[in-house]
């Protein structure tokens, strides 16, 4: 998959924070969710849909593009 700066992702909390979206408190060592460009993060629970709906859109558009089969990695 093709990959950008700004692509969201999956990483390890290195400092207490809250979830933007739920408020939820997240502490060091929990899996979150980063996206960059508006620099939120997201728990867990909240995070994974939008971050597999993102994968989803990108595997489509490099489908689109041409990149072939997306499942083929």
């Amino acid at each position: 998959m093709t990959s950008y700066k700004d692509d969201p992702r999956s990483i390890t909390a290195k400092f207490e924070s809250t979830c933007s979206k739920c408020g939820v408190k997240i502490s060091k060592g929990d899996v979150i969710y980063y996206w960059p460009k508006g620099k939120k993060v997201m728990c867990a629970a909240c995070g994974e849909p939008e971050y597999r709906q993102f994968l989803s859109m990108a595997a489509d558009e490099d489908v689109y593009n041409g990149c072939g089969n997306p499942y083929c990695y």
